[in-house]
């Protein structure tokens, strides 16, 4: 198979597109497609109509049930086409037999209702393969465009059955209105010349609709082998063979051509080389095992060797079944139910037994039934209810966070100072934790946040954040005196929360200050990385406009 004279771009194409390649190439040969599948086809519906007159249905059946034998001519004509070598009709028409040869059976029996025809025809005319290479085959196609060979034998089908339907609505318009044709006791009648009318009509329609339906089918299979085998890949390292080979022979020629005082002149100034006194070579300096160690790694550091792919596709679950099955003591129990006598006595005694069971299992369905729904719609029935839940006792303030003594009792009385003062006496350390603690200290006692020891200090300045946007969207005063009271019809089931219930909003200000001592923190109590101290003043110049005027 010669690549170089594929007739399309080999590359790598989606289902879709190389469906629409194949429509493309049907259009270019459209019309020698259509007679090799047409002339066949209609030879045996000829044959059919003189040899069983009275049944044109079971004619077109047979036409349309041996498709797959009409199929392969056309499929010729592309595959050649294809690759540059064009196919006349009539040639193609001669290799009618010897192109069905193969798997003819198969394709008319168990294969014929395939939904991916198009797409496994060729590994048998094309690969001739059979039996257990082409199942293998076949297998590897399907991982992929199965499903588009699927939608599109579905769409030729419907696209058959709409062209017939048009070409009877043509027929009708043709009629004359001065005829006069009661069309329902014709239809419902068996006129036999009415029949074979509508079939040659489906057998034309048939013949037009196979070349896109088998040519994209091929395309589709030509794609997916583009993509196992790397045909575009070939076709590059081809070329670049060929013009390798190219550059030699011109080169080649070159050298021939080249004059004798040429190469005298080139042997003169070798021979001078040569004469002239031989200078001391410098030997290059040779890495050492480090250097080449370090080399080494920095190669093995770049992006070649730390790729990553991820492939993702569906596989079946694995199901643990000893876990999934039943319970010894379910079989033991119907066991014993099966092992007992089925007497008239045992009968009356099971009945009520069994009765009640089956009631006192509905009455806990329904119980349980009843439990979640209200568990469920809790808080819209204490909504409508009115009624109001009891606030949740505050926890304690802890003492600690993160290692850090954040009471109040534990802070300096002019905060800001300490922190200059340790700051310029070389403990940042210290410095920064006093100033990270007073404010942590702050945001529990003022402004009630309950900092738990499971938060790292990320989580905690992620909660004040939080906060402050929620301050941010909550209706302001004047809007809120527009709102209904909880007496109004529209907020009647409302729950208000008490006003003094409300935790104390937090400004934009102070949220942004505790962002940026939260980052100097974790940097300096973790990457070791020490602030600027102009950077340390001005925290601390925010630190008292946030909390100067709560001590």
């Amino acid at each position: 198979m010669e690549l170089n004279r594929l007739a399309v771009r080999a590359r790598l194409r989606s289902p879709w597109e190389s469906i629409d390649l194949g429509i493309a190439l049907a259009r270019r040969h459209w019309w020698p497609l259509f007679l090799v599948w047409l002339l066949p086809a209609a030879l045996l519906f000829g044959a059919c109509y003189w040899l069983l007159p009275d049944s044109p249905g079971l004619s077109i059946l047979l036409v349309w049930w041996l498709k797959p034998v009409f199929d392969r001519l056309p499929l010729l004509i592309a595959s050649r086409a294809l690759f540059g070598e064009p196919v006349s009709a009539g040639a193609a028409l001669k290799q009618f037999f010897a192109q069905n040869r193969r798997d003819w059976f198969a394709w008319i029996t168990w294969r014929r209702l395939s939904a991916t025809r198009a797409f496994d025809m060729p590994v048998t005319v094309l690969e001739q393969s059979s039996g257990a290479a082409r199942a293998a085959r076949i297998g590897v196609l399907h991982r992929k465009h199965a499903g588009a060979a699927t939608w599109l034998t579905l769409t030729s089908f419907h696209v058959e059955t709409f062209l017939l339907i048009a070409l009877l609505v043509l027929v009708y318009l043709f009629v004359p209105e001065q005829v006069q044709i009661d069309w329902l006791p014709l239809l419902g009648s068996d006129v036999l010349w009415l029949e074979w009318g509508i079939n040659a009509l489906s057998l034309l329609v048939m013949a037009a609709v196979a070349p896109f339906y088998i040519v994209s089918g091929f395309c589709l299979y030509i794609g997916r082998r583009i993509e196992l085998e790397a045909w575009d890949l070939e076709i590059q390292f081809r070329n670049l063979r060929d013009r390798h080979r190219r550059e030699q022979q011109r080169s080649a020629r070159q050298r021939a051509r080249a004059p004798a005082t040429a190469q005298l002149m080139l042997l003169c100034a070798l021979l001078g080389i040569m004469a002239a006194p031989p200078q001391q070579a410098r030997a290059q300096a040779v890495d050492t095992p480090q250097q080449a160690r370090e080399t080494i790694d920095e190669v093995l550091a770049g992006e070649d060797f730390h790729r990553v792919e991820e492939v993702s596709g569906w596989r079946l679950k694995e199901i643990d079944w000893k876990q999934s099955a039943f319970p010894e003591w379910l079989i033991a129990f119907l066991e014993w139910l099966e092992s007992r006598p089925a007497d008239s006595d045992d009968e009356s005694e099971w009945g009520p037994f069994i009765g009640m069971l089956i009631e006192v299992l509905l009455w806990l369905a329904a119980a349980g039934l009843l439990v979640y729904l209200l568990w469920r719609y809790r808080v819209p029935l204490r909504q409508s209810l009115q009624w109001r839940t009891k606030p949740a006792p505050r926890r304690a303030a802890p003492e600690t966070l993160f290692g850090l003594d954040v009471r109040q009792s534990s802070l300096p009385a002019d905060v800001c100072a300490e922190v200059l003062r340790l700051w310029r006496g070389g403990d940042q350390r210290a410095s920064l934790g006093l100033l990270y603690r007073a404010t942590l200290a702050h945001l529990i006692e003022t402004y009630q946040f309950e900092f738990g020891d499971q938060l790292t200090e990320s989580e905690c300045a992620q909660l004040v954040q939080l906060r402050q946007r929620r301050s941010e969207q909550a209706p302001r005063p004047s809007e809120q005196a527009l709102q209904p009271s909880k007496n109004s019809p529209q907020l009647s089931g409302e729950v208000l929360r008490p006003p003094g219930d409300e935790p104390r909003p937090v400004s934009a200000a102070l949220s942004g200050f505790v962002q940026q001592l939260t980052a100097c923190w974790q940097q300096l109590a973790y990457a070791h990385r020490v602030p600027e101290t102009l950077r340390v003043e001005a925290l601390c110049d925010q630190w008292r406009e946030a909390f100067g005027h709560d001590d």
